[in-house]
């Protein structure tokens, strides 16, 4: 019997996200990324998983879009699947397999997917950390000069 490490789903969003956010250069882009990830858990509870691979074509001008969203299909698949190779989540591949599952297998793998786009949403707010402007950074330490004198 194989051991359940709870750890194991977040190790490997967070390996991915952040091989992502290291292979995108210009930081601009990393907000876009950011909103992606965050915002994958209410695409799926919302629309299911089955549009949520439909989108992957449509976000074709949306790069950091597209990256998110392929970097979650590829994690979800190492997951599940973590002996198939390739991995059957990935590409239009993906949808073939989603299409093909079984409506216990689909709602199973539903709800993989929403675990694993809660992992998205809490690695997103650690790895794209909101930037703060040095008009902040100078505010509060006039505050805190402020207070202590």
């Amino acid at each position: 019997m194989a051991n359940y490490d709870p750890r194991k789903n977040s190790i490997k969003v967070y390996q991915n996200l952040k091989a992502v956010k290291e292979s995108t250069q210009q930081t601009e882009h990393h907000d876009e990324q950011k909103s992606q990830a965050v915002e994958l858990y209410t695409y799926i509870a919302t629309w299911g998983l089955m549009r949520l691979k439909g989108e992957d074509p449509a976000l074709v001008n949306q790069i950091q879009k597209q990256k998110i969203l392929r970097c979650f299909f590829q994690t979800l698949g190492e997951l599940v699947y973590p002996n198939t190779q390739p991995n059957p989540l990935v590409g239009m591949e993906g949808m073939r397999k989603i299409i093909g599952l079984s409506a216990s297998e689909y709602l199973g793998l539903t709800g993989v997917a929403l675990q694993v786009a809660r992992e998205f949403s809490f690695w997103a707010e650690a790895l794209y950390p909101k930037q703060r402007s040095n008009n902040n950074v100078n505010q509060t330490t006039n505050q805190v000069t402020t207070v202590n004198s």
